[in-house]
């Protein structure tokens, strides 16, 4: 039996968008290109780890370049990335943050943005000169007292050790995240304030925000861009969270995934992941786990796909022509690795 998700059609543009062209019947890939930010003899350019971890980062590039579809020719995406010490206990630790480097009001009339890539992607062409997103990896892995015992694994072969964390796992979950699979929801319920202290602009959401759903109970659901900042961070905290996507909805066999939400808010954590209970393994929950692996799954890419994304296949489409409006923001999203606890 299906069950309905309440959606606004009003925040998707549709109505609005002036039809130019056919899209591309195939969809080549996308070039997805590292932007290194480290200085010389350090994180992606260290004397000893450097080549790997570039090797590294490249190889999960290329599975998102492969596995996303292009909307116009030469399409290019730079993500920047660098290696950070982002700290740590010896148990537990922050393997990567990333976050797209800017949003778009692709329609002004509406409070939709998107990130950077996205409406790139979007709209058929560059909306700015450079980079759409950036990536963070936390150095202090390869140290001695961050998760003490385990260090990354730089490997592409998918065959990291009992002792070791696979990188190309991090890099693709932390890619996802630069692309735009993140939304701008806060702690106290209200979205992302691009100009804080200026009370007279509209509450903007993203094409995250979008899909994001509370299960009612009775069959139906509630986009949480629908509800008050009240109920938005309790839904958010409940447990009770959903994505509302109909691509994601049949790739999940016909049920909407559940998401993150735990009862305490974890910023960078809740709502932008899938939920760690029943997805451990998928590569977009939020907790690193052995076993991930190196692919975009049918899940994923069903929500890559909901949000305005295509994949590299045969399909129809089209390009539209918006009215534009850019916005700079620098969003963290974290991915952690929590250590067992020992046998005792």
């Amino acid at each position: 039996m299906h069950r309905s998700f309440t959606r606004r059609l009003t925040g998707t543009g549709i109505a609005i968008c002036l039809l130019i062209a056919l899209a591309p019947s195939l969809h080549a890939g996308i070039s997805i290109q590292a932007n290194y930010l480290d200085s010389a003899g350090e994180g992606f350019y260290d004397a000893t780890l450097g080549t790997q971890r570039q090797t590294a980062f490249e190889f999960a590039l290329d599975i998102w370049g492969n596995a996303l579809g292009a909307s116009y020719s030469g399409q290019t995406i730079v993500i920047d990335a660098e290696f950070n010490d982002l700290g740590g206990t010896g148990s537990s630790a922050t393997l990567g943050q990333a976050g797209a480097s800017g949003y778009y009001n692709l329609n002004t009339s509406t409070p939709l943005i998107h990130a950077s890539a996205l409406a790139n992607h979007i709209v058929g062409y560059d909306l700015s000169a450079g980079s759409e997103g950036s990536a963070q990896f936390n150095s202090a892995v390869d140290g001695t007292t961050v998760l003490t015992g385990y260090t990354w694994y730089y490997g592409t072969d998918n065959n990291a050790g009992a002792n070791e964390i696979d990188f190309v796992s991090t890099a693709l979950h932390e890619i996802g995240h630069a692309l735009g699979f993140a939304g701008l929801l806060q702690s106290d319920g209200s979205y992302y304030d691009f100009t804080p202290g200026d009370n007279t602009d509209p509450e903007l959401y993203n094409q995250y925000d979008l899909y994001v759903g509370r299960d009612n109970g009775d069959g139906t659901y509630t986009q949480l861009v629908d509800l008050t900042a009240a109920e938005r961070i309790a839904a958010a905290t409940s447990g009770n969270l959903y994505w509302g996507g109909v691509e994601a909805f049949e790739a999940n066999g016909d049920a909407f995934p559940k998401l993150y939400a735990p009862g305490t808010w974890q910023q960078g954590s809740s709502y932008s992941h899938l939920d760690e209970t029943t997805f451990a393994l998928e590569l977009m929950s939020p907790t690193h786990t052995a076993g991930t692996l190196h692919e975009i799954s049918d899940l994923t890419m069903a929500m890559m796909i909901d949000m305005g994304w295509d994949s590299n296949v045969p399909e129809p489409g089209t390009l539209a022509v918006w009215s534009v409006l850019a916005v700079s923001v620098s969003l963290a999203r974290r991915r952690r690795r929590e250590l067992p606890s020992p046998k005792v």
